[in-house]
């Protein structure tokens, strides 16, 4: 899902043209930590490091005994362990970045395009999570930035005052619509089935309630697929919807998949958030910078959904 856009990242780099930013050696270990604390599994942290599993389990293993970590099984965040010493060492990793223009920003696949391009963004793979574990990732300094959509969150809450937590900057992105598509019925003219894929419940709650309330039996993703092929395969194996917005991906993309609108539409609007730790970094000018972007971005891709469609209609 690549973002299509005019809008630049207009903040210009501290590094050197053509440089790639690399942790400093003795933060190498952390480096491979965070990121498999971030992906959730080895074989998935090494594939973003592009490094051998073994390596990764071996400098897990290595910053387990000397911070002297107590893993969290079962847990959703944190699962590696976590103390003051290493949250410590995370912060000064976190200033180190900062030094070198780049913040470490993630969010989940269905929003993923809006961080597509940004040089002053460290990539991070897309993960669904619920609103309080993007909050307990900045606090722990794991993340820099978060962006978070509405539909994560337990309650609803009001567009002018969005959700607090201690030590954190909540900043109001804009609205996006969703859109429901699916494969078309194998056969011409069977309705298609109430059936829809969502994150779990405990990420997506509110999603999940509002389709539930408009008639929808909801499928579960599993919670180690976070990948957009593993999401279409789900979707084309069980003829399953799933909402999205045609905004944020490429001209012809849902086409391409052979993907069309589902039949009834629904008033789907989630409200998203930006989050940022405060102090430096949310005070800093690449903070600034990354809003106005993300801010800008969130804007077009409503605007693309609006215009979408205005003639969808009038061709009706």
């Amino acid at each position: 899902m690549a973002y299509s856009s005019t809008v630049q990242d207009c903040l210009p780099s501290r590094r050197s043209p053509g440089t790639v930013y690399a942790p400093p050696q003795p933060l190498e270990h952390l480096h491979v930590l965070d990121l498999l604390e971030l992906t959730g599994s080895q074989t998935k942290a090494a594939r973003a490091l592009a490094l051998h599993q073994s390596t990764v389990c071996r400098s897990a293993a290595l910053m387990g005994e000397q911070f002297r970590l107590q893993p969290r099984r079962g847990a959703s965040v944190l699962r590696y362990g976590s103390n003051e010493s290493l949250r410590l060492l995370r912060l000064a990793y976190r200033a180190h970045r900062l030094m070198d223009g780049l913040l470490r920003v993630a969010t989940d696949p269905l929003h993923q395009p809006l961080l597509t391009g940004m040089v002053s963004v460290q990539p991070v793979p897309p993960r669904f999570r619920c609103s309080r574990q993007w909050a307990l990732l900045l606090k722990q300094a794991l993340l820099d930035g978060a962006i978070v959509s509405s539909w994560c969150h337990p309650r609803l809450v009001a567009s002018e005052r969005p959700p607090s937590w201690s030590g954190v900057i909540t900043v109001p992105l804009g609205a996006l619509p969703l859109q429901l598509v699916s494969h078309p019925p194998a056969t011409a003219g069977a309705s298609a089935p109430r059936k829809v894929l969502l994150p779990c419940r405990s990420i997506t709650p509110l999603l999940h309630e509002a389709m539930a309330w408009h008639g929808f039996q909801v499928e579960q993703q599993p919670n180690s697929c976070h990948d957009v092929p593993s999401w279409l395969k789900r979707m084309g194996d069980r003829q399953l919807a799933m909402p999205l917005c045609p905004g944020l991906v490429d001209p012809g993309w849902i086409q391409a998949q052979s993907l069309v609108p589902y039949p009834e539409q629904l008033c789907l609007m989630e409200q998203l958030w930006l989050l940022l730790p405060q102090g430096q970094v949310g005070s800093s000018r690449e903070a600034w910078h990354l809003i106005r972007t993300l801010q800008q971005r969130v804007e077009q891709a409503g605007e693309a959904r609006l215009v979408e469609t205005e003639l969808a209609e009038e061709e009706q």
